[in-house]
């Protein structure tokens, strides 16, 4: 079988316990034999295929960058994440130690056929996206590789685009750049004159076999809060939270099963099963989807319920009290290893502060109403011109 490069292959040395080693093609040699790349940066020739000696198994990565069948993941040594940048820049060093390794063995290398340029789209058009090859017309405007090229958009409107002329394989590199410098824009005039990145998100990040994969540690210290001044809730807790959670665990479920035994909580507690599914959606989000959920509301609202659920359980696991969930709905911990942010804490009692002062009030209130109605009520009637407590006249 023959390996392409950038392909994922699995290797199983006998070791034990046992750990199957990742490797990364960088190129063919000659024969069996492929120059690799390890996790740890090492670039090598090694034969490539179950006839290898040094093998006790060996397995081929799924197109998916799924792990192989027969390889349990937890016995597997990879690579750290990595976006697509990262990983083409390894695949470009390996080129040139491929060539290197085939000038030591005097093989000559495949000379490859000059490739053919395309001319795609180098501008947003409405139905259309940035990169899209186009058939352009015999005499258009053209200077060097750029030129205007009349296109329809998906509104039915003919006007003149630009585009570009690259070759197949610098398409990648090419998007990249034009999706660059659209962010890097500015207007002269109007009330939203840059394009900016959205910060409700971070950079997509794969892993070694092409899985998406971010750190949850070290995504969170990515995270940037930018403030609004529509945002609609206040104090905003989301980010000091998840650097809470990074400072103490690895992700927010970890942290939600170490929160569980110190806190003590009885088994079967409904808030425990609700603190586990806010816990992997919270992962999902950081690791997966790759929101930067510091600047989104709806996590600010997940981060919120989870920490009234941590305060409602902090100092009676048994009996939980809920006060003060209206308002809930800073980093210290509370008794059992939860996490409330101090900020929100000190929101939460100035509302309920406020509402007791307006509960005091109103008592006052009534009290003076009812001082009048009963004025002199249990008091026995003093007599004309008597002291109250003879009978007559002396």
């Amino acid at each position: 079988m023959a390996f392409l490069p950038g392909q994922i292959l699995y290797h199983d040395y006998g070791e034990h316990p046992r750990v199957v080693h990742t490797r990364v093609v960088l190129g063919h040699i000659e024969n069996l034999d492929y120059m690799i790349r390890t996790p740890d940066g090492d670039m090598y020739v090694e034969t490539c295929d179950p006839s290898n000696i040094d093998l006790v198994g060996f397995f081929v990565g799924a197109d998916d960058g799924s792990t192989p069948a027969g390889v349990p993941a937890a016995s597997v040594y990879g690579f750290p994440p990595m976006n697509l940048q990262q990983f083409n820049a390894i695949l470009a060093e390996g080129r040139v130690e491929v060539q290197a390794e085939l000038a030591r063995r005097g093989i000559a290398a495949p000379v490859a056929a000059p490739a053919a340029l395309n001319w795609v789209l180098a501008e947003y058009v409405p139905g259309h996206k940035i990169g899209e090859e186009v058939q352009v017309a015999p005499g258009m405007v053209q200077q060097g590789d750029y030129g205007l090229h009349v296109m329809t958009d998906s509104e039915g409107t003919n006007r003149p685009v630009l585009v570009c002329r690259i070759a197949p394989n610098d398409l990648d590199n090419f998007c990249e750049t034009r999706i660059g410098l659209a962010r890097l824009s500015e207007a002269a005039a109007g009330s939203d004159r840059y394009a900016g990145e959205d910060v409700r998100t971070l950079e997509v990040k794969y892993g070694a076999s092409g899985e998406r994969l971010r750190s949850f540690k070290d995504t969170v210290q990515e995270m940037i809060q930018v403030e609004y001044d529509d945002f609609p809730l206040a104090p905003r807790t989301a980010l000091p939270y998840v650097r809470a959670i990074a400072s103490v665990s690895d992700s927010a479920y970890a942290q939600h099963l170490s929160w569980v035994v110190q806190s003590k909580i009885p088994d079967g507690d409904r808030a425990i099963h609700e603190d586990e599914v806010l816990s992997r959606v919270l992962d999902l989000a950081v690791t997966f989807d790759s929101l930067n959920i510091a600047n989104l509301a709806s996590f600010e609202l997940l981060i919120r319920r989870k920490q009234l659920l941590a305060e409602a359980h902090a100092y009676n696991p048994s009996s939980p009290s809920y006060e003060g969930a209206d308002h809930f709905l800073g980093t210290s911990y509370r008794p059992g290893g939860a996490i409330i942010v101090p900020e929100l804490v000190d929101h939460v009692a100035k509302k309920l502060q406020q509402e007791s002062q307006i509960l005091k009030e109103k008592r006052k209130q009534q009290e003076a109403k009812g001082g009048k109605k009963g004025k002199g009520r249990g008091t026995a009637p003093i007599p004309p011109g008597g002291k109250g407590g003879g009978g007559g006249d002396k």
